[in-house]
């Protein structure tokens, strides 16, 4: 169990091994965001000795402030928990996110948009939709199928802190999702080409924006269940464009049809 401390504390020795499973977010920023946004998952912060730039104490300031547990380590241990994501000295081990009922992201009203993800594998795709998603005040992102990427390492790094603002289920299959969404009012569309090209389609108000892996895309029983299909034009000799980057693509199109109310999260600038 992990005690919560009020007041700033001595330096935590933390554990000799982290523990089978634990999951842990990496670099200055993911650590901050963990540390700002959602302290009571944050079980331990470390850092790496001899760290004393102006982040590292930024870091340490916002750590002592919420009570959390922390740690000077080598960085050599910091290179093992990261997992070959770039750390700049710093990483926390979190207890497991809280997933989203996948039904709860079909709940809101009037404009709504959520990103169903086709068995997607890849972190780094991963935290890059998550931030789009944050960025344009999406209502949620599916990940569907067996083997979903962790939502620490590589995702939270990409995400860059915004794993918080973000509502994330995971369901078995997409198609099913699909089916359920439609019955909640949605239209249901997948990005592949071949695709209706994107400046002729007129987007619904509530949609459910599939995307396929980046090896095997969208699966037959996703497909079954599209009401269209939508494609980036793009430049002769180019097969494709990187998963995340077509998401980002397609809801900012969504979203330009469909502004946020004034003063809304997600209204501001890059």
């Amino acid at each position: 169990m992990t005690t919560r401390h009020t007041g700033p504390r001595d330096p935590d020795p933390g554990p000799r091994t982290p523990p089978a499973g634990a999951e842990w977010v990496a670099g200055f920023h993911a650590v901050l965001a963990a540390v700002e946004r959602e302290p009571a998952r944050v079980e331990v912060v470390w850092v790496a000795d001899g760290g004393a730039s102006g982040r590292v104490r930024q870091l340490l300031d916002a750590v002592r402030a919420a009570g959390v547990r922390f740690a000077r380590v080598p960085r050599r241990r910091l290179d093992e928990v990261a997992g070959g994501v770039a750390h700049n000295g710093a990483a926390a081990r979190l207890a497991p996110a809280p997933l989203a009922e996948a039904a709860s992201l079909l709940a809101a009203p009037g404009p709504s948009c959520v990103v169903g993800l086709d068995s997607l594998e890849d972190g780094h795709n991963l935290g890059a939709v998550i931030r789009t998603a944050a960025a344009f005040a999406l209502d949620g992102v599916v990940v569907a199928g067996p083997h979903p990427p962790p939502l620490g390492g590589a995702a939270a790094k990409v995400a860059a802190g915004t794993l918080p603002l973000v509502r994330i289920a995971h369901v078995g299959s997409l198609g099913d999702f699909a089916r359920a969404a439609k019955d909640g009012g949605f239209w249901v569309w997948g990005a592949e080409a071949g695709g209706t090209p994107l400046e002729s389609i007129e987007f619904p108000e509530r949609l459910l924006l599939c995307l396929g892996a980046e090896a095997g895309g969208l699966r037959a029983k996703t497909r079954a269940a599209l009401d269209g299909v939508v494609a980036i034009p793009i430049a002769a000799g180019v097969e494709s464009l990187n998963l995340a980057v077509a998401a980002g693509v397609l809801v900012w199109e969504w979203r330009r049809r469909f502004p946020l109310p004034p003063g809304r999260p997600g209204d501001g600038g890059p």
